[in-house]
Formats: C-alpha cells, sequence, structure tokens
C-alpha cells in the first residue's frame, strides 16, 4: 500500500533525492537507516565526509524543492 507523505516530508524527500550523489539506491538505503528523509539529509555531510566524497557534496536547498513543488501544481501534477 503506498505511503501518503505531510506536505513538509513531500519537501524533504524531494530535496533529499535532488541532492548530488543521492540516487534511487541511495534515497533507499538512507530512508531505511536513519528513519525519515529530513533526518538523513542532516546527515549527509557527515556522511560525505566520513566517505571522503565531501567534495562531490552538494545538498539540494529548501527554497529550490518548494519552487518544484509549486510548478507541479500549477501544472496539475
Amino acid at each position: 500500500m503506498p505511503r501518503t507523505l505531510s506536505p513538509t516530508e513531500r519537501l524533504d524527500w524531494l530535496q533529499l533525492c535532488r541532492s548530488d550523489g543521492v540516487g534511487p539506491r541511495t534515497f533507499s538505503k538512507l530512508l531505511r537507516r536513519f528513519g525519515s528523509a529530513r533526518r538523513a539529509y542532516e546527515e549527509l555531510p557527515r556522511l560525505a565526509a566520513r566517505m571522503g566524497t565531501s567534495d562531490r557534496l552538494r545538498r539540494s536547498r529548501r527554497e529550490d524543492a518548494e519552487a518544484e513543488l509549486e510548478a507541479l501544481e500549477r501544472l496539475g501534477a
């Protein structure tokens, strides 16, 4: 059964999945490990530093996720 996300969770999920280096597999693993997209997003810098990949990390901005969702709503998606 599909899970219904709150508006805040929807933003959190979008922000996490739009971060550089977070593809579908990594996204799923992060959700399982941290329990929420917000918590996983907050842990990205620490995880990247531990793995030696912090120079390739760019977390997406909240404002960008909000704008993307607003654009989708205007299109009726």
